[in-house]
């Protein structure tokens, strides 16, 4: 081998020759940082999200075949691309050369909002479409489970798909063919006058073998990448390093480098080696070959499965259910079977497969011959410590089944789609020849210990015993004992997840025995799903070319975003003198700083300074209520995360290496950490909210009945696509500053900065172009972050970005409340609630945040969508050592109304009532008072609720699942009804005005500018549209660039569903006066056109410019009293909802959703129900699968989404369906529009409740009709053991070890 190679790959169809390649550098960080290719985003850096999903292409010599598979960009080294073809959404299609069928797709089905993630949506698509242009639907929604939008809810983007399919999606003409075309028939490039084009696989690629078959290597600073094309090569290699890991894939190593985990120095590469990557058949089975990856091996199989009848292929079709749902296409796409099953993991998937499959593992090392290793106890037990350091498994060799034996794979996560397994197992049974007794076992499982688990006592003592359902009782008694072990601490609920999938897999064997399809009582697979389906229904006015407000016009910035070209602030190309701030954060939850020494960090090349709260100019503190927060520790941290400090360094590897060196010393301090723990010690911050209306006292000794209870919600990330982000630029002349900040709150910003800075706000410019999707988490932790970035620049006087990765971002940033409720409700036998007693708890943090706020606006919605006259509340807000709680999406509201839901349940459950008649009886109307004295303006509310009940035909499904769930013992239905009102509006009277500039130029184009941030609600465009109708001009002629604190200052935050109604006001106002001013020269020459008619102003001297200024309502509110104004209007809506569960494993699924919406006359209905629908699966997230967990020192276990799971494509409802409420009475609005951002989430509580339906009904048929307290969210774990039976019962009586590893949700 040579002893230094230079790395050639292409890009989007041009060749890149890199010299001295690093090992550690990644394929994104190469694309964005040297070719500045932004459009694929950096999201997760874990290879979880698919923002970064590209294309690569190879060439196959010996087959002479060209492949395109999907991967994510975060984990692939860049040397792993030498010799092949890597295609980013730049060279998909552009606004310039014209787009692809698949961004055309994105556009036309509105399937995007903030558009951080559009690029890997599109790319996903792109390669589906290269491989398959006809692909099935099934198809389309199984390669977008590794693509995670936290906006739209996925439905319009699965209709992108089949948008683009109708149409040649590869704009070639290629579509009807099924392999590449061959090298001789094609150009190198390909112009044409199309709109969508294709980027031809290089035929350098093609006709030069030695990119394939020549030995290579790479040398860096810290790692040496070897790339042998031979397994005598690689073996030699291996006998020479044997320390070195045999890297097949590119998914773990990524990461691995990227952390500086590896311990050996030498990388060996064996994609190339032809030996690895070959499946073929035997006598005995099948022999895999390490370096066949999970999608090649799938595509194998499903061929092989056509050709071997049963029962030698019953392993393969197990092993096809296995892969089916191991990671994703982009995982599937470069994970091979060699590192699955030689990673050390203790869930994977096929481990657990392949050790009850009795697969063989044939390990080879130079001038020796192969080695067999039976995949059996003793492989696991000895952690692989008997395989010699120069061996590398080259094969798996996995046998067929006979006549009698049984197979199969199953795994139960916290999600379907994309997540590791909460349990796995492979269980395998080889009956006599009578079939009626056990003649072999095998049962491995994954979860339950720190590794695999082969359960060989419970299989040895069924040996002999006759196949029934007493020895599922005697290996379940056996499994408890043998898998008990302290690794987890919910080993309880593992144990069950067990002990269930064996009975599963016996209820499986009895089907197979009588020759039968598996039943539809349970599923070894999960639960059976249909593709995606979903309705829109809303009014669209005439085309009369007057008004473009109403109308569903696509996004504005559609061509820029699905293109990849719309800028975030990471995108913004770097100055020549940036330095990149990386935070030094506590690793403790509460301890005193003894010291902090950072001279080993300021010691390593690169970095240049350490900043901490000495070298803030001005304020240390700021807060958005009370300044009770710093920006950097002092003397005491009271979280996990809290920033101490920041490392400032030429490039964001080295300051992330140099943050590492900073050693601080702590003296650890008491800590608190849950709402329980906080009531118990009394750590609550000043001021309790009190509400006390009506006269409660006069109705406890009235009311025919009274029950109390308790409920409580759980915290939820935002995990907004977009990590915080910051750029900080000093202008040294007059001492200014310019911010380009990911944040919602433009002035606050400018305001806290200017006090960190102590500098007056006339020299700080804060700006944003869009925000990769906020919910509320872009406020007060934005700040921050720009922050930090503004202190550095202002320190060294250059340019600092400041960016936080995911892992920081989660663990820094502040969550969704969690909430606890104790309730006495009082009510007469009709159903009729009389009064109300609540006492409502918020988890705030260490410091207030905006949490007073938070409780005082839920306590708003204390009386939900119900007329109840007589409460009395308390809110309360915890102290305790946890990242400080902020605004989130709802801002109060989901926790309350979750509450006042749980009560009106509680109440119908206690009557023996169906809880739709107690809605429907206590239901607000016209004319009716608020908890807060709002009088209720309409019956809107009441339209809303019998519209859907009509519309879903409510009533009668809910006699089917009465009937279904009566002949279904191990899968039962629910169906819920849930209204909601949300009162539109800020207490504050000064927070309700926004402000707007538009400039008019003689060529007749428009510059619009406004208060409002663009995070993905579609705010520009509509206020286009407002512009668009009062100038009456085309769309096309409006654009907005930026927003701004040196154009529209002053500006309101942008949260609280009102963004559209302020500024589209101000918008309005300023458009008016343009208009007027144009008037006498529209007059004049009527017949003339706009560009004329301004420049026929100008030369009059009328002015061009207009700012605009709107303010919603003359009356403010006062907490204290809880007097006044807050609600200009009320946003109504309904759900219904229909679920199923798994009774044995927990997992459950959104059948159908149907949803009735006022939305008053929305100004882009298009807009709004993806608004409705994004709010809906946010809200799903919430109630069902969204949750942290802390270790017992504080840390939270999360650090992503490769462990947090938002809903994805898999899990949203299969039938889903929107309508906006027609003949709306008007509100007193812009356009008469209504605020849509937050109202919708709040619906999501339909899926809770309906999950507690089916819950219920599993309990009824254990003899149990008790009102169990379902705890939200309702997940895989809490439905499962609220499903109670005998194996439940078994497993709760036993005497588990107590867990090592305690954890506390919070």
């Amino acid at each position: 081998m040579e002893s230094r190679d230079a790395l050639i790959f292409f890009v989007n169809g041009k060749k890149v020759e890199v010299g001295s390649p690093n090992p550690e550098t990644t394929l994104l960080q190469y694309l964005r940082q040297t070719l500045y290719l932004t459009g694929t985003k950096s999201a997760c850096g874990q290879g979880a999200c698919g923002a970064c999903t590209v294309m690569i292409s190879s060439y196959d010599v010996t087959n002479k075949s060209i492949t395109h598979v999907s991967a994510n960009a975060c984990l692939v080294p860049l040397c792993y691309l030498h010799g092949r073809a890597v295609t980013t959404v730049e060279g998909v299609g552009s606004s310039q050369t014209g787009l692809h069928g698949v961004q055309k797709g994105m556009i036309e089905s509105q399937g995007f909002q903030c558009g951080f993630c559009t690029p890997g949506m599109v790319m996903t698509m792109y390669t589906l479409l290269r491989n398959n242009p006809t692909a099935a639907k099934e198809q389309m929604e199984r390669v977008l489970e590794g693509n995670l939008c936290r906006c739209t809810g996925y439905r319009p983007i699965v209709d992108a798909f089949v948008e683009a399919k109708k149409n040649c999606p590869c704009g070639l003409g290629l579509c009807q063919q099924t392999t590449e075309t061959p090298v001789s028939t094609v150009e190198s490039t390909y112009q044409k006058d199309s709109s969508s084009q294709d980027v031809i696989f290089p035929p350098e690629l093609q006709l030069t073998e030695s990119y394939h078959t020549k030995n290579v290597v790479f040398s860096g600073d810290r790692y040496t990448w070897y790339r042998p094309t031979s397994l005598s090569e690689i073996l030699r290699l291996k006998a020479e390093h044997p320390d070195a890991p045999v890297v097949m894939g590119c998914n773990s190593i990524g990461y691995l480098l990227r952390k500086g985990k590896l311990t050996s120095d030498v990388i060996i590469c064996g994609t190339n080696v032809r030996e690895l990557v070959v499946v073929e058949t035997t006598t005995s089975g099948i022999r895999v070959g390490a370096g066949v990856t999970m999608a090649s091996l799938e595509h194998s199989l499903n061929e092989l499965l056509g050709k071997t009848k049963d029962p030698a292929n019953r392993c393969m079709k197990a092993a096809l259910d296995v892969l089916r749902w191991i990671g994703v296409d982009q995982i599937r796409n470069t994970a091979t079977i060699g590192g699955h099953v030689m990673s050390h993991a203790p869930n994977l998937d096929l481990q657990a497969f392949l050790l009850a499959a009795g697969a063989e593992l044939n390990f080879v090392s130079e001038g020796k011959e192969v080695r067999l290793c039976k995949m059996d106890g003793d492989f696991i037990s000895n952690g692989y410590g008997h395989i010699g350091g120069s061996e590398i498994l080259v094969s798996i060799s996995i046998p067929y089944t006979s006549d009698n034996e049984f197979i199969v794979g199953m795994k139960q996560p916290h999600r379907r789609g994309f997540d590791y397994g909460i349990v796995t197992c492979g269980l395998f049974v080889e009956l006599d020849t009578s079939r009626e007794a056990v003649r072999g076992m095998r049962l491995a499982f994954g979860g339950v210990d720190k590794k695999p688990v082969l359960a060989l006592s419970a299989a040895k003592s069924s040996i002999g015993k006759t196949w029934s359902e007493d020895l599922v009782a005697a290996v379940c008694g056996d499994l408890i004992t043998e898998l008990n072990n302290s690794h987890y601490d919910n080993s309880k609920f593992r144990l069950t997840l067990a002990c269930s999938f064996f009975y599963k897999f016996f209820l499986f064997v009895q089907d197979q025995l009588k020759n039968v399809n598996s039943s539809s009582q349970y599923s070894v697979t999960g639960l059976p799903l249909t593709t995606v389906s979903g309705t829109q229904v809303y009014d669209v006015p005439s085309d009369d070319g007057n008004r473009i407000v109403w109308k569903p016009v696509p996004n504005v910035s559609s061509e820029y975003v699905t293109s990849g070209e719309a800028q975030f602030v990471d995108d913004i190309p770097s100055f020549q003198s940036e330095l990149c701030a990386v935070p030094v954060t506590s690793k403790h939850a509460h301890a005193r700083i003894i010291s902090v020494d950072p001279t080993h960090a300021l010691e390593l090349p690169g970095v240049v300074d350490y900043i901490n709260s000495s070298d803030v100019p001005g304020s240390n503190r700021f807060g958005e209520i009370v300044p009770d927060g710093t920006l950097f520790a002092e003397d005491e941290v009271f979280c996990c995360g809290q920033v101490i400090g920041a490392v400032l360094a030429e490039s964001r590897a080295v300051g992330e290496k140099a943050a590492e060196l900073v050693i601080v010393t702590y003296e650890k301090m008491d800590t608190t950490f849950t709402i329980e723990e906080a009531i118990e010690k009394n750590e609550m911050f000043d001021g309790v909210h009190k509400i006390d209306v009506g006269d409660l006292e006069s109705i406890r000794g009235t009311a025919s009945q009274c029950v109390e209870g308790t409920c409580s919600t759980g915290v939820q990330e935002h995990m907004y696509l977009e990590t915080q982000s910051a750029l900080a630029v000093p202008k040294l002349e007059q001492h200014e500053l310019e911010v380009f900040t990911s944040t919602q709150i433009l002035t606050s910003t400018q305001h806290i900065l200017s006090q960190f800075l102590k500098i007056p706000r006339n020299r700080l410019t804060v700006k944003i172009k869009r925000v990769g999707g906020g919910f509320g988490g872009k406020q007060g932790d934005a700040v921050a972050v720009a922050g930090i970035a503004a202190v550095g620049a202002w320190k060294t006087k250059r340019p600092v970005r400041c960016v936080w990765d995911r892992t920081t971002d989660v663990r820094i940033t502040g969550k969704r409340h969690p909430s606890k409720s104790v309730y006495k409700v009082y009510f007469n036998d009709d159903g009729k609630i009389l009064g109300l007693d609540l006492k409502f708890y918020i988890n705030a943090g260490y410091t207030q945040d905006c949490s007073p706020y938070v409780v005082k606006i839920g306590m708003w919605f204390l009386n939900g969508c119900y007329n109840i006259q007589n409460i009395k509340s308390e809110g309360y807000m915890c102290k305790t050592n946890l990242p400080s709680n902020t605004a989130f999406r709802g801002f109060g509201a989901p926790q309350m109304m979750f509450a006042i839901e749980s009560v009106l349940q509680h109440v119908a459950t206690q009557l023996k009532m169906a809880p739709e008649q107690v809605r429907q009886i206590n239901m607000v109307k016209q004319g009716d008072i608020t908890a807060s004295r709002q009088i209720m303006p309409d019956n809107n509310m009441l339209r809303c609720w019998t519209e859907c009940r009509t519309d879903s035909r409510y009533d009668q499904r809910r006699q089917e699942i009465v009937t279904f769930n009566s002949t279904n013992r191990w899968r039962k239905r629910g169906i819920a009804l849930i209204p909601i009102m949300f009162g539109i509006g800020y207490a504050p009277l000064v927070a309700n005005q926004a402000g707007a500039l538009v400039l008019v130029y003689l060529d007749g184009s428009v510059l619009l500018t406004h208060g409002g941030v663009e995070m993905g609600q579609g705010i520009h465009t509509k206020m286009i549209q407002v512009a668009s109708t009062e100038l009456d001009i085309p769309l096309e002629k409006i654009i907005i660039s930026e927003v701004s604190t040196s154009t529209v200052p002053n500006t309101t935050e942008s949260g609280g569903s009102q963004v559209a109604d302020l500024n589209a006001g101000a918008v309005r106002n300023a458009c008016i006066k343009i208009r007027d001013r144009l008037e006498p020269f529209r007059k004049a020459k009527p017949e003339d056109t706009w560009e004329n008619w301004v420049n026929a102003a100008y030369q009059e001297r009328v002015s061009l410019a207009a700012t605009g200024i709107f303010k919603s309502r003359e009356e403010g509110y006062d907490f204290d009293t809880n007097t006044g104004v807050h609600a200009n209007y009320y946003t109504y809506g309904t759900a219904c909802t229909e679920v199923e569960i798994d009774c044995l494993t927990g997992e459950h699924q959104v059948r159908r959703v149907d949803i009735v919406m006022d939305v008053g006359k929305s100004l882009n209905p298009a807009i709004d129900v993806g608004q409705i629908e994004g709010g809906f699966v946010m809200g799903y997230g919430l109630m069902t699968m969204e949750e942290i967990k802390l270790t017992a020192d504080g840390r939270m276990k999360a650090s992503g989404p490769l462990e947090y799971k938002i809903p994805c494509v898999r899990n949203i409802p299969r039938e889903f369906k929107v309508k906006l409420l027609q003949n709306s009475e008007t509100v007193k609005t812009v356009y008469s529009s209504k605020g849509v951002g937050e109202p919708p989430l709040l619906l999501a509580s339909s899926v809770f409740f309906a999950l507690k339906e089916a819950v219920l009904a599993a309990r009824a048929d254990f003899g149990l009709t008790d009102d169990y307290p379902l705890k939200c969210p309702a997940t895989t774990e809490r439905i499962r053991m609220a499903c109670q039976d005998k194996i439940i019962d078994r497993c709760q009586q036993a005497e588990t070890k107590t867990s090592s590893n305690l954890l506390v949700t919070i």
